[in-house]
């Protein structure tokens, strides 16, 4: 199992009978991971469709996808005309996860990313899952007019944050846009705006948290993870 930091370090993308692509380093550690994120994360404009390196960068977008516990639990396996994303079962969270519902709803979350880089590149993307397998998303890649869509433009702008809220309320309009943003097939979003429904709510919540931290399993899965710094310990995801 890599670390954080290894991972960034020598990025792990399949291709090709699963191959690794891995980057170069130079200078000291905390310098090549700077570097490697400001790289990862960066903004690019759209390769022509004959660029050999559009596969890698498709999966470079891919990637900046959220993942349980920041695991990037996902394998990436080139073809002619498609990419297939597998699950890596070695970066599962058995404590937190036994049942791998977080690791695959992070492979869906990288399918989404190709699926919008793939059409910002040109080409749409047709995944289909494999049932025959372990959980492999085969995404076909087929030529189409180019389309910059809004989800595409935030992939890069995506982060995590877990600073103190300002205790402002939410406008009627901002409610009204998360409740469409989070509305779909089969797919229903509640919001609870009631004190004392949240109140309750929060019951919930403070016990879960109680169950977990007192899990000795679930304390050193979330150390394997976890990312450091010198002021504070930071959890990515």
């Amino acid at each position: 199992m890599m670390t954080r930091r290894q991972f960034v370090h020598s990025t792990t993308a399949t291709a090709a009978g699963i191959s690794l692509l891995q980057s170069c380093t130079f200078g000291s550690d905390d310098e090549n991971y700077e570097k490697a994120i400001n790289e990862t994360w960066q903004k690019k404009m759209p390769l022509a469709a004959t660029d050999v390196n559009l596969h890698r960068e498709l999966i470079r977008y891919a990637t900046l996808a959220p993942s349980s516990h920041n695991t990037q639990c996902w394998k990436f396996k080139i073809e002619d005309k498609a990419i297939s994303i597998l699950p890596d079962f070695l970066r599962r969270c058995p404590a937190v996860d036994p049942d791998d519902h977080h690791l695959f709803i992070s492979i869906g979350c990288a399918t989404e990313n190709l699926v919008h880089a793939a059409l910002a590149h040109g080409f749409h993307a047709e995944p289909i899952f494999n049932k025959t397998t372990d959980g492999e998303i085969k995404v076909s890649l087929d030529p189409t007019s180019a389309v910059l869509s809004p989800q595409f433009l935030s992939i890069t702008e995506r982060q995590s944050t877990r600073t103190e809220y300002d205790s402002k309320h939410l406008s009627a309009e901002e409610l009204f846009t998360l409740q469409k943003a989070g509305t779909g097939k089969n797919i229903q979003l509640q919001l609870f705006t009631e004190k004392p429904m949240i109140e309750k709510i929060l019951e919930y919540v403070i016990e879960a948290n109680t169950t977990q931290i007192a899990d000795p399993a679930f304390i050193k899965e979330l150390k394997t993870w976890i990312r450091f710094n010198e002021d504070q310990a930071v959890l990515k995801g």
